[in-house]
């Protein structure tokens, strides 16, 4: 009896967690986690609307997002750059829940998105709204998304510090999101090369108002201290709401343990001419031979 075909270890491992807060009565984040052949989908959603419209737009998001996209990848060949998939996927979701925002009681509802792609060495986001992702590589952490709002793209170009966006009076505005009562979602999309080593988190904004960026840097840097990422993920969360708490609070990690190498191409096959015999190659001379 042959034995079965194990199954292929993940490339990545993750974990999240999530928390109401000290002011909040209800927790409007949502987030998934999908494992992607050797990857993963890691996806975090801040409702938009209050109470439990923005709970089931972001349900909706995370849940949609997911759906579509695993659904697709099994259907279809991969593309090499699956950024126009995010992209597609982040619009339908979009028309989704302004379709159900018609319904009594979910007038206007809306849900911030960020989703990352992690497969065979090279990860893809879309971005809409100011729920964030971050890159750990080397000990030196870097958002790779930007904040859809006036303060992030300041703090993008270098108009203001971190300390300076923080203390904004605008820096909850946002002019993005999935839904909502605005103009259809425009959402943001990047690429990059992925290393063993490289770890990830993606939160809604109650984690970075309440942690500077050093100190997630610091907390994502636990992983290597042989940290669970659900561990990681905790302490992340426990720290926002210790510092602030003044909304919902939720981290998912992820690290990269090794990026699959890629198969050979085919070889081609060796041919071997017979060898040629000396009265062929006589005829050959005086015309006679093919």
């Amino acid at each position: 009896m042959t034995s079965p075909t194990p199954e292929p270890t993940p490339a990545v491992i993750f974990g999240s967690h999530s928390d109401v807060g000290q002011r909040r009565e209800h927790n409007e984040d949502s987030s998934r986690c999908v494992y992607s052949g050797t990857g993963a989908l890691l996806i975090v959603s801040d409702g938009v609307g209050g109470a439990k419209a923005g709970e089931v737009a972001s349900r909706m998001a995370v849940d949609g997002i997911a759906e579509i996209l695993v659904t697709r990848s099994g259907s279809e060949p991969l593309p090499p750059d699956r950024r126009p998939w995010l992209a597609e996927a982040a619009r339908e979701v979009d028309r989704r829940i302004r379709s159900a925002a018609q319904q009594p009681g979910l007038s206007g509802m809306g849900a911030t998105l960020s989703t990352l792609w992690l497969d065979g060495g090279q990860g893809w986001w879309v971005q809409a709204g100011d729920s964030r992702i971050y890159l750990l590589r080397g000990g030196e952490l870097r958002q790779l998304s930007m904040d859809q709002s006036p303060v992030g793209r300041m703090r993008a170009s270098g108009q203001l510090s971190e300390e300076e966006a923080r203390r904004h009076p605008y820096k909850h505005m946002i002019d993005q999101c999935l839904g909502g009562a605005g103009t259809e979602a425009q959402p943001d999309t990047g690429t990059l090369a992925i290393q063993a080593g490289d770890v990830f988190v993606l939160c809604s904004d109650g984690l970075s108002d309440g942690l500077w960026d050093r100190d997630i840097a610091q907390g994502l840097a636990q992983l290597a201290a042989g940290k669970s990422p659900d561990e990681v993920a905790r302490a992340l969360v426990a720290g926002a709401n210790a510092a602030s708490g003044n909304d919902n609070i939720t981290a998912v990690v992820g690290r990269v343990d090794w990026v699959p190498t890629p198969p050979p191409p085919p070889s081609l096959p060796t041919v071997i001419a017979p060898p040629v015999s000396p009265l062929r190659r006589f005829l050959h001379r005086i015309g006679l031979g093919r």
